[in-house]
């Protein structure tokens, strides 16, 4: 399997983005705008602050990953995981573990340790995944990293990570 490099979105992966978004909910052409108004910062999230960041995971050149993360201050947090997710053809390959520790990482730079993230009660993949990588229950729809860098620092997930913010 190919190398896989995380490194920070850029304007030109926003349809690559869309098209890994349509794998699991809505269309491409709906992502296309949401992620694009995300990205410049024209839409966030319920008590979002200015600060965000997105990454891809790329493969021979083409985009089969994204993260999404902003800081807040919603439910006591200090940062919050928008999005993630990763090709249907490339899940279960660690990509999304290396997609979570480059925003973590991103969270600790701007001193935003205490991050939540919305996981549906139903959702029992992603509430595992989030687990798996030291999410605790917050809420009922709702999981927490206490301390996003110590959670993730011994999670060996960090693969070939070109971290920049």
């Amino acid at each position: 399997m190919a190398t896989v490099t995380i490194r920070p979105a850029e304007k030109r992966d926003v349809p690559a983005m869309a098209a890994i978004r349509a794998e699991a909910w809505e269309t491409q052409e709906y992502w296309l705008s949401r992620i694009e108004a995300y990205r410049s910062g024209r839409i966030g999230a319920r008590q979002a602050l200015p600060e965000s960041a997105m990454f891809v995971a790329e493969a021979d050149g083409v985009v089969v990953g994204l993260v999404a993360g902003h800081r807040t201050t919603r439910h006591g947090c200090q940062g919050e995981l928008e999005w993630i997710n990763v090709t249907l053809a490339r899940q279960g390959s660690g990509i999304a573990g290396q997609l979570l520790a480059a925003m973590a990482a991103w969270y600790v730079e701007h001193a935003a340790r205490r991050v939540c993230v919305n996981a549906e009660p139903e959702n029992a993949v992603a509430r595992a995944f989030y687990a798996r990588h030291g999410a605790v229950d917050l809420k009922p729809h709702w999981m927490v990293w206490e301390d996003v860098g110590a959670a993730l620092a011994g999670s060996g997930e960090t693969g070939n990570i070109g971290v920049s913010s």
